[in-house]
C-alpha cells in the first residue's frame, strides 16, 4: 500500500460539530462523508475539554460493530484519558486495500473536526478490523502504537526503524493466529520495535474488558515513556495493581502458563516506570512450582502434537485439491467430527482442537481467496468450497459458489443439494439465491424453487398451492 504522508495532523481545526456532542456517553451514527454511507460511533471523556490536544484510539471491529466496540473500550477511555472513534464499516468480505481506504477516510475526517494530539493517535481492531488497525503505522507516520485482537497485518517491506510503534497483540488461546502473532512480535523486536502480547483463555473476537484496559494501558505508558504525555504516578500504579491482581487470579486459577505470560508482558511494560522486585518474585515462585513444570510440558507436548497435525492436514489438503479428489469429502467430514468431539473436552487438547479448526477454515479461505484471482480447473474449485463449507457451515459464499460452478457443468443435483445444506444453516436472504453467477436454467426450475420456498416460505417461481390446484 502507498505510504501516505500523516500531514493532516499539522493543522487541526474544530468544527461546531463536537461541540454538540455529549459526554460520557457513546453516540453512534456520525458521518465521515456527505457523499458516502460511511459512519461511525465517538466517544468523548467526562473530562474532555477543547481546548487542548487528546489522544484517541480508533477503533475496528471485524463486523463493523462501531457503538458495541466502543462501549467495550468507554470505561478504559474515561479512565486513561481517550477519544475513542469506532468505525462501523469494516467488513470481512472485503479486501484488506478496501478496508484500510475506509479508515483512512476516517481517520482523515476525524483529525479536521476533533483536537487530536498528533504524538498519541493509536488504533485497536478485532479478527479482520485487527489487520486494518495494525497497517496503519504503515501508511501513515506517527503513530503510537496498535492493539490487535485474534489478527494482524504487517508488512515488513514498509516498516522505517525511525517511526518505531508499539505492537500489542491480543490472542486466545483457542485461536490459531497466536503462532503467527508471536512470530511477528518476535521479528518486531529484532528490528527494535516495542511489542507486547496478551493471552487470555478463550476465542472470542474481543476479549473482557479488564485484558483491553491492561492493552490499551501499554499505549499509555509507552507514550508516557516517550515523553509524549506527562509521567502520571498514580495511574501507573493504579494499571499496575490491576495487572499484578490479574497475576494472583491467573496463579490461584492454576493458569501458571496464562501467569507467566502476563509477567512477562509487565517487564517491558513497566520498565523504568515500576520497581521490578514483585515482578521477578511472582516469576521466582512459578520456576520453583510443580504444577508449572508439568503444565510447560503438558503445553510442549501439544504443540509438537498439533504441529504434527497441521503438516498432515496442509499436505491432504493441497493434495485432495490438486487432485479433485472427491471420494475424500468423507474423510474431511470425519477429521472435522473428530476435532469437534475432542473440542468437548475441558483440557489443552481440546483447544488445540479449536486451533486446529480455526486454522483449517482460514487456510480454505485463502485458497479460495487466490482461486478467484487466477484460473483453476473448476473440479479444483469445486472441492476447496466444498470443504470449507464441512469446516464453516455458515460460509455462505462457499454454497454459492459450489451452486454457481455445479450449474455451469450442469450438475443440477449438486447445485440442489448445496443450496438446501445452505438454506439448513440459517441462509434467509431469497434474492441473494436468485443472482447468483450462472445458474440463470438452475433457478427457473421447479425443484430449485420449491427448496426456496420450503425453508423461506416462498419462491420466485414456484407456488406450490397453485400447483396443487391444478
Amino acid at each position: 500500500m502507498k505510504r501516505i504522508i500523516f500531514f493532516l495532523f499539522l493543522s487541526l481545526q474544530v468544527s461546531a460539530q463536537e461541540l454538540m456532542i455529549k459526554k460520557g456517553i457513546v453516540v453512534d451514527d456520525f458521518k465521515v462523508s456527505d457523499t458516502l454511507q460511511e459512519s461511525y460511533a465517538l466517544y468523548l471523556p467526562t473530562t474532555y475539554q477543547n481546548n487542548k490536544l487528546w489522544p484517541v484510539l480508533f477503533l475496528f471491529d471485524g463486523e463493523g460493530r462501531g457503538k458495541a466496540a466502543a462501549q467495550l473500550f468507554q470505561s478504559t477511555a474515561e479512565e486513561q484519558g481517550y477519544i475513542l472513534v469506532s468505525s462501523n464499516n469494516i467488513s470481512e468480505q472485503n479486501e484488506l486495500k478496501e478496508n484500510a481506504v475506509v479508515a483512512a477516510r476516517l481517520l482523515q475526517r476525524v483529525a479536521n473536526i476533533l483536537p487530536l494530539d498528533s504524538r498519541q493517535i493509536a488504533a485497536a481492531g478485532s479478527m479482520t478490523g485487527g489487520k486494518v488497525a495494525s497497517s496503519l503505522p504503515l501508511i501513515f507516520d506517527n503513530f503510537l502504537g496498535v492493539v490487535a485482537v485474534g489478527d494482524h497485518w504487517v508488512n515488513f517491506n514498509l516498516l522505517d526503524n525511525k517511526k518505531n510503534f508499539l505492537f500489542v497483540g491480543i490472542v486466545g488461546d483457542e485461536q490459531f493466529s497466536g503462532r503467527a502473532m508471536n512470530s511477528t512480535a518476535a521479528a518486531l523486536s529484532q528490528l527494535r520495535f516495542p511489542t507486547q502480547i496478551y493471552t487470555y483463555s478463550g476465542g472470542e473476537d474481543w476479549p473482557v474488558p479488564e485484558i483491553i484496559s491492561s492493552a490499551v494501558g501499554s499505549l499509555t505508558l509507552e507514550a508516557m515513556r516517550e515523553g509524549n504525555r506527562p509521567l502520571d504516578n498514580q495511574l501507573i500504579e493504579q494499571l499496575y495493581r490491576n495487572d499484578l491482581s490479574r497475576v494472583n487470579r491467573l496463579m490461584s486459577q492454576n493458569q501458571l502458563i496464562n501467569a507467566e505470560v502476563l509477567l512477562e508482558v509487565m517487564e517491558e511494560k513497566y520498565d523504568k516506570l515500576v520497581n521490578m522486585a514483585e515482578i521477578r518474585s511472582k516469576q521466582d515462585q512459578l520456576l520453583r512450582s510443580r504444577n508449572y513444570d508439568q503444565q510447560k510440558r503438558q503445553q510442549v507436548s501439544i504443540l509438537q502434537k498439533e504441529s504434527r497435525l497441521l503438516d498432515d492436514f496442509v499436505y491432504y489438503l493441497e493434495e485432495d485439491i490438486r487432485t479433485a479428489n472427491f471420494e475424500n469429502l468423507g474423510w474431511w467430514n470425519y477429521q472435522k467430527n473428530q476435532l469437534d468431539s475432542l473440542a468437548q473436552r475441558k483440557d489443552g487438547e481440546a483447544k488445540m482442537a479449536l486451533r486446529l479448526k480455526d486454522f483449517i477454515k482460514e487456510y480454505i479461505h485463502l485458497k479460495r481467496q487466490d482461486m478467484s484471482k487466477s484460473r483453476v480447473p473448476l473440479e479444483s474449485e469445486l472441492i476447496t468450497n466444498m470443504i470449507q463449507t464441512i469446516f464453516d457451515p455458515k460460509a455462505f459464499g462457499a454454497y454459492k459458489n459450489i451452486i454457481s460452478l455445479s450449474a455451469q457443468d450442469n450438475d443440477f443435483s449438486t447445485a440442489y443439494f448445496y443450496l438446501e445444506e445452505m438454506l439448513k444453516h440459517g441462509y434467509k436472504d431469497m434474492q441473494g439465491l436468485y443472482t447468483i453467477e450462472g445458474t440463470l436454467g438452475l433457478r427457473l426450475t421447479p425443484e430449485y424453487n420449491q427448496i426456496i420456498e420450503n425453508y423461506l416460505g416462498a419462491s420466485k417461481f414456484y407456488d406450490s398451492k397453485e400447483e396443487s390446484q391444478k
